[in-house]
């Protein structure tokens, strides 16, 4: 037992900076003081995460045929999650198009960025960036479509095309400049810490109303991407330098943008701001254990 408890707290130890950005936007949220939300929101969607993905895909030592089975093996993973998210909403009895979207997405970017980095360096983060371009052109399509019929305009998404832009450059052999690579690095740098912080502060303002329906969006959401990441570690017969970064991203919480839509776009907001919330204190206290399911801890 003083060993699983050592294990345990040794893996919080590695969390904590995480933990600490994170619980600084909050108590910043929680003091009412001014926070440029929508300012930040955009600037880390428009500027920080492309410019981060393409320097990553620009310089990883990954090849490119590495990176296109990753983009795969992402999008697979996330389709069958879609199809066990809708079967444990059915079960739970709870509206599947108004909260399939929240509770199949999980959190790649403000928390699964900052985990892969953490548990599995340079090349986890490669895995991760590209995992998050897949989740993100699935959320603004397929995503948007299970929630409210119509599909979001993928091609305003700058992570797209930064993916894109990499993946077709390594392709063909095309070197950036310097100056672009060490832009893009200066620029990207800013990502992790600023989307940690405004997790922390959206954390801080959602409502507390749809606990009930949002704990079982969050279990929903648990054990499906447990599935998942059980089956891309067993059968999947991917390299576990791939498997296991993926494995991660699909044991995230739910993401906050799920909220978002949900609120703008459906008609369970609450609920959905439930499932955000209680799955995001839960994967706190369950990372550890979660970690060393997936072999990474």
């Amino acid at each position: 037992m003083s060993v699983l408890l050592a294990a345990y707290f040794s893996t919080i130890a590695r969390l904590l900076p995480m933990i600490v950005c994170g619980l600084a936007g909050f108590v910043w949220g929680k003091r009412g003081a001014a926070y440029p939300t929508a300012f930040v929101s955009t600037l880390v969607t428009y500027l920080a995460i492309p410019a981060l993905v393409f320097h990553t895909l620009m310089t990883t030592p990954l090849e490119a045929d590495a990176l296109v089975l990753i983009l795969g093996a992402s999008t697979a993973a996330l389709l069958l999650a879609a199809v066990l998210v809708a079967g444990l909403l059915w079960i739970f009895r709870l509206p599947v198009a108004a909260l399939g979207q929240t509770a199949w997405m999980p959190n790649a970017g403000n928390l699964g960025l900052p985990m892969a980095t953490l548990v599995f360096g340079a090349e986890g983060l490669t895995v991760a960036i590209a995992f998050f371009a897949v989740s993100s052109f699935l959320s603004f399509t397929l995503g948007l479509r299970w929630l409210t019929g119509s599909s979001g305009k993928v091609s305003r998404q700058p992570v797209v095309w930064a993916t894109l832009l990499a993946v077709g450059a390594r392709a063909v052999d095309i070197e950036s400049p310097i100056w672009l690579l060490d832009s893009a690095s200066m620029l990207g740098s800013l990502a992790v810490p600023l989307m940690l912080l405004t997790l922390g502060h959206a954390l801080s303002q959602l409502p507390r109303s749809g606990l009930k329906a949002g704990a079982l969006v969050a279990l929903a959401r648990f054990i499906s991407g447990a599935l998942v990441a059980l089956a891309l570690l067993t059968i999947s017969g991917l390299p576990q330098a791939i498997a296991a970064p993926i494995a991660l991203q699909m044991v995230m919480p739910c993401a906050v943008n799920s909220y978002l839509f949900a609120r703008l776009h459906g008609t369970q907001g609450d609920a959905s701001a439930g499932g955000v919330l209680l799955s995001t204190l839960a994967f706190v206290v369950v990372a550890p254990f979660l970690l060393w399911l997936i072999g990474a801890a």
